[in-house]
């Protein structure tokens, strides 16, 4: 039988076995640790499904050629537009990368892995990430958030590799429109910008951002007159464009567009053969951004601040033990070097707070580099509401629940 778009109808009686079967599982009261259980193995059953709606993708496009794979997805698995047209990416990448679809069918990685390998693929082709088992073995291994970046940094210092500049290619592609909303009057500031100009307008605003939500958490302040984030964050690029209040439409004296631009850092991480020309071969990153040209290193201003780190004992105060409570700004370039960002969700370094692992008051931790980590001021604020303790592992970090009572 042929439906409406001439694909012929077909039902695996094994898919709709399994379907029966899952149909009539129970969730009963278990253990936490058999709860654990039960929720990887649901996820495998979820990549093993997602692996399987790829491979009818495949099939669809080399056997109908006039079909719209996307559409197919978005209309027989009712599957919104974006989800849609990410799995027929991954469908296409995935039919060139035996070894990624094969750990895919079996359902050792997840769809998020998958598609942050589609990613890398589109970036350096699928022969390059399908060949490369130290890519592959981290997909193994790490959460499909921490491998997202893993794998985004992983393609750009392949680029790197290649002679290619990633960041060339973005300043090409770099571009800003304007224009005003015909139904509600409003004017719309759209921008792309090159990951390093990016970063810098993200920690600008973010600085003058939480001086916005300090006054609206002002006391006092009319409930009716809280700004919403988004209108906050309105009021922040008009102000640091123009210097114009975004509530009153008078000039600023305080010059904000001058103090949040002085108060950006961007960090570029670079082995000292490097920079003094005895390893030329060394990798060089900006913290955030990802691997970029050695090149970059030539365009540092005469009066950019440089500063030496040294990862061991005898060198700068990375280890305070008890005697100061808050990180030092050694310990914080330390830190961004080494995590990039919160642990949790990669927000950038200025978003972030130095967390002890072992706790300061409850634990008597010590302010010691390998004691500390990254995390933004939500999830910081996650681990307390949740009794949450974060541990390293050899393949990033964890979290856990205390032991112990809740603290009041």
């Amino acid at each position: 039988m042929e439906s409406s778009n001439g694909l012929a109808r077909g039902r695996d009686p094994r898919i709709a076995a399994a379907l029966t079967a899952l149909e009539q599982a129970h969730i009963e009261a278990m253990s936490q640790r058999d709860a654990d259980q039960t929720l990887r193995d649901l996820s495998r059953i979820q990549s093993v499904a997602a692996s399987l709606m790829c491979d009818v993708t495949e099939m669809l496009a080399a056997t109908h050629t006039e079909a719209d794979p996307a559409e197919v997805l978005r209309q027989g698995a009712r599957m919104p537009t974006r989800d849609s047209k990410r799995m027929a990416k991954m469908a296409k990448q995935l039919s060139e990368m035996p070894k990624v679809k094969e750990r895919f069918a079996t359902g050792d990685i997840t769809p998020g892995h998958v598609n942050a390998l589609a990613n890398a693929a589109e970036k350096v082709g699928p022969k390059a990430v399908d060949s490369d088992e130290g890519l592959l073995e981290a997909a193994d291994r790490m959460l499909p958030d921490t491998f997202n970046r893993h794998a985004r940094k992983w393609s750009d210092q392949k680029l790197v590799e290649q002679g290619l500049d990633p960041l060339e290619r973005q300043r090409r592609a770099r571009e800003a429109k304007l224009w005003v909303e015909k139904d509600t009057g409003l004017g719309v500031v759209m921008a792309k910008l090159p990951r390093p100009q990016f970063e810098q307008l993200r920690q600008a605003i973010d600085n003058h951002y939480l001086h916005h939500l300090r006054q609206d958490g002002a006391d006092g302040r009319d409930p009716d007159e809280i700004r919403t984030p988004k209108q906050r964050l309105a009021d922040v690029v008009l102000e640091l464009l123009t210097n114009r209040s975004g509530l009153t439409g008078e000039f600023i004296t305080e010059q904000v567009g001058i103090k949040a631009k002085a108060a950006t850092q961007l960090i570029l991480v670079a082995p000292v053969g490097v920079v003094d020309g005895t390893n030329p071969n060394g990798k060089v990153e900006i913290v955030g951004v990802g691997p970029v040209p050695r090149q970059i290193l030539q365009t540092l201003t005469p009066d950019t601040e440089v500063a030496g780190m040294i990862f061991d004992r005898a060198g700068r105060p990375l280890w305070l033990g008890r005697n100061q409570r808050l990180g030092n700004a050694a310990q914080r370039l330390a830190v961004a070097v080494r995590d990039g960002g919160c642990f949790e969700c990669g927000a950038p370094m200025h978003r972030c707070e130095l967390h002890h692992m072992q706790e300061w008051h409850r634990d008597q931790g010590p302010t010691d580099i390998d004691n500390l980590v990254a995390v933004c001021r939500r999830h910081h604020k996650w681990l307390e509401t949740n009794n949450l303790v974060v541990r390293r592992t050899p393949n990033g970090y964890r979290t856990h629940p205390r032991a112990g009572p809740v603290p009041p």
